[in-house]
């Protein structure tokens, strides 16, 4: 096994995200939960986090050709820089007080996030020998699954004993240190061909990157599409019903959910532990069955939201089983990373990265949208939603395993 470790640049833009991540968990937790404690709507609450949602699939794209066009350092520590800005004035000028307000600056974080993410993911291939990618994107599996473990956790205390204004400033200084740090780095960039405008290069930037997707690899797009059905009825189900179940249907406080979203987050360190042993042991196109056990995970808490227990009885039921789904959702997400990787060539790598995303995303505004209406019209009957999205998920999972045979298997890590 090669034990060689990272290089400085790698270790240095981990730490950095460590800090932006947890910035960004923190702060992303208190505003929805914000959202959920004004109003007590369900629809209302899984309409605005849709709406927010939107940038991420729509300017992903314009994301990947910036990641390939410039400096991937440059454009991390800029969104950062201005995230921390937008977070700071937010506070100082706008207040707190407002649904819609805080539903705008919730969208304008989307859309920095999807013009930032596809720099991260297009580094890590640029800074890590291609056998070590498995490690290493286990890595930043665990990292980002850190931030999702601790943030809520803190952000859920700090917001129950301060509120939303010192998690606001909190979260600023997390942004602002780490676009410092990220002027540090030097990830290596080789120029794209110029002579052309900015509009027709992005332009063919895209159009290059689409044919590469659909004309040599079409079982990957029909995989892709499938991940998107799952992201529709079983990622946004996590993501609308938790806080609604805990908040709404049993009645448990801020620092109830924001120890079930840190459970969501030991799920996936777990997960990214555990990807460093199993992932590289169970080939790419047998990877759907971690999806199978991210959807099976919930029909027990289907059957215990039917019943009528205690409160807190259902909420131990709900943590263990988003710990375990996500736990099995993270495994097969490291090895899908990893597979795309290998699969796509580095001057598509940024682009690539953000049209996948935008693809498997695309149903995501979608699916909240849907739980919303869902738990909001059956209040009396919250298990169905679950059972529904659970059952559904377990089919599409089956699905993506039959089109996955055809794609091979995944490297293994030396």
């Amino acid at each position: 096994m090669n034990t060689k470790p990272f290089s400085r640049d790698f270790r240095l833009m981990i730490l950095g995200q460590i800090i932006s991540l947890f910035g960004n968990g923190i702060l992303r937790f208190a505003l929805s939960l914000y959202v959920l404690e004004l109003t007590g709507s369900a629809a209302v609450f899984g309409g605005i986090l849709a709406l927010s949602m939107v940038p991420t699939v729509l300017c992903a794209p314009a994301g990947g050709v910036l990641a390939d066009r410039l400096p991937r350092q440059n454009i991390m520590a800029g969104l950062d820089f201005l995230t921390a800005a937008l977070t700071a004035g937010y506070s100082l000028f706008a207040g707190v007080g407002r649904v819609g307000a805080v539903g705008a600056l919730m969208v304008l974080l989307s859309l920095i996030q999807a013009l930032y993410q596809p720099s991260v993911q297009a580094a890590v291939p640029a800074l890590v020998e291609p056998e070590r990618r498995m490690a290493a994107n286990g890595i930043a599996a665990q990292v980002q699954s850190l931030a999702a473990l601790l943030g809520p956790v803190l952000g859920g205390a700090l917001y129950g004993w301060a509120g939303l204004g010192v998690i606001l400033w909190t979260s600023a200084g997390c942004f602002a240190l780490s676009a410092v740090m990220e002027l540090f780095l030097r990830i290596p960039f080789q120029p794209q061909p110029g002579g052309k405008s900015p509009l027709a290069a992005a332009a063919g930037d895209l159009k290059e990157t689409l044919e590469f997707l659909v004309r040599e690899r079409p079982r990957l797009v029909r995989m892709l599409l499938l991940l998107a059905g799952l992201n529709l009825f079983l990622s946004s189900l996590f993501v609308v019903g938790l806080p609604y179940l805990i908040k709404i249907h049993l009645g448990l406080g801020a620092q109830f959910n924001g120890a079930a979203e840190g459970a969501m987050g030991l799920g996936a360190v777990l997960g990214g532990m555990l990807s460093g042993v199993l992932a590289q042991r169970v080939e790419f196109r047998r990877s759907y069955l971690f999806l199978t056990g991210a959807a099976a995970a919930l029909l027990p808490l289907a059957l215990v939201l039917g019943l009528d227990i205690p409160p807190l009885a259902a909420y131990g039921t709900l943590v263990l089983c988003v710990l375990l789904g996500m736990a099995c959702a993270t495994l097969f997400n490291v090895s899908a990373q990893t597979f795309f990787q290998q699969e796509t060539p580095p001057h598509l790598m940024g682009k690539a990265a953000a049209f996948i995303s935008a693809i498997c995303m695309g149903a995501y505004p979608l699916g909240q949208a849907l739980y919303g209406v869902l738990f909001d019209q059956l209040r009396e009957w919250v298990w169905l939603p679950v059972a529904f999205g659970s059952a559904v998920s377990l089919g599409l999972s089956l699905l993506a395993g039959r089109t996955m045979r055809g794609l091979g298997s995944a490297p293994t890590a030396g």
